[in-house]
């Protein structure tokens, strides 16, 4: 089930419940028959959740709102923890977006000109009977070379992309490597990273905060990741912890150069262990990451648009100056 749908479901059932109405009669009003069959056969709202499809993180929060007769207050969480992990998605896209639609642009424009516009001016050159420019020699031999050669290179990258794919599907330690490197980069390894520290401290401080044995927030968090880095954190969180380590020290040695967690953060964590209110600043921790990333995609698209726009310039203009360059002699000539 799309988290959109779980949203909706949850959040309609959050407004009914909190109106006052029991929790049948909220199913019935919905019309959820599928619950309502499984409610009425004894079952619990979180297996009939599971059942449906609801995301693991947001069953074990019904499941602590049950236990503890809390349940408003499990679906509000369950609804900002959906709304947020929808709106971080969409931030990471968009700061994706530009720059591949302009890419995609270019190569569109590009594929156009050498099929179309430099075979043109190819067969006008040949009347020429003159020495063409260097520059233009190069730019009908690179042409030649794509006309004669694109669809072997197409077949051959689509063949790399599926045989990446499979691998990717099959093999856990690809997996590993690539999602490593990914936060590694300059730009996207950025992204990435504040992406994953408010996915991993929001849902960690979430369940934390629902009463949730840490070691069990920590599982269920890094059963709920798509990334191989916070899966790794959280389980060598989890070890250090059964050892007895505090948790801000247990980061500390996971993390001594501070990719994810940084010194304001890991300070914040410290201070928390001290009054108790560690599933608080987790979700303090993951709301700063969140700004943060949106300043960074801001400044981002911000920064990237004059960049491609000359980049594009520069590609446009150096094609249209190797193809006109013979005219120009040759006027200059005549």
């Amino acid at each position: 089930m799309k988290d959109s749908e779980q949203l909706c479901i949850s959040r309609q059932l959050a407004t009914l419940i909190c109106s006052g109405l029991p929790l049948l009669d909220a199913i019935k009003l919905m019309e959820f028959r599928a619950i309502e069959q499984d409610l009425n056969q004894g079952q619990s709202l979180s297996y009939a959740l599971e059942k449906l499809g609801f995301h693991t993180f947001c069953v074990g929060l019904i499941k602590t709102g049950e236990a503890s007769g809390n349940l408003h207050s499990s679906l509000l969480q369950i609804n900002t923890y959906l709304d947020k992990k929808i709106k971080l998605r969409k931030k990471v896209a968009k700061a994706l977006l530009y720059p591949s639609l302009v890419l995609g642009i270019s190569l569109l424009v590009l594929w156009a000109m050498f099929n179309w516009v430099i075979p043109s001016f190819e067969n006008m050159f040949k009347n020429f009977n003159a020495q063409l420019p260097l520059p233009t020699l190069v730019l009908i031999d690179i042409t030649n070379w794509v006309k004669t050669y694109s669809v072997f290179l197409l077949i051959f990258i689509s063949t790399y992309c599926l045989i990446f794919i499979k691998l990717w599907s099959v093999s856990k330690s690809l997996q590993q490597r690539i999602d490593r490197m990914v936060i590694k980069l300059p730009i996207i390894g950025r992204i990435r990273k504040s992406a994953l520290v408010t996915q991993w401290a929001r849902n960690t401080g979430i369940l934390y905060g629902h009463g949730i044995p840490i070691l069990d927030a920590l599982r269920e968090t890094a059963l709920n990741s798509n990334d191989w880095v916070i899966w790794d954190f959280c389980a060598k969180l989890r070890v250090l912890l059964s050892q007895g380590q505090s948790f801000s020290s247990a980061v500390a040695m996971i993390d001594p150069k501070y990719i994810l967690i940084n010194k304001e953060y890991l300070q914040l964590i410290k201070i928390s262990e001290t009054s108790g209110d560690l599933g608080r600043i987790l979700v303090l921790i993951a709301d700063q990451e969140e700004e943060a990333l949106d300043q960074l995609i801001d400044q981002l698209t911000q920064s990237l648009e004059p960049f491609l726009m000359l980049f594009m310039g520069l590609i446009i203009g150096s094609l249209v100056i190797s193809l006109y360059l013979p005219i120009f002699e040759m006027g200059q000539i005549l």
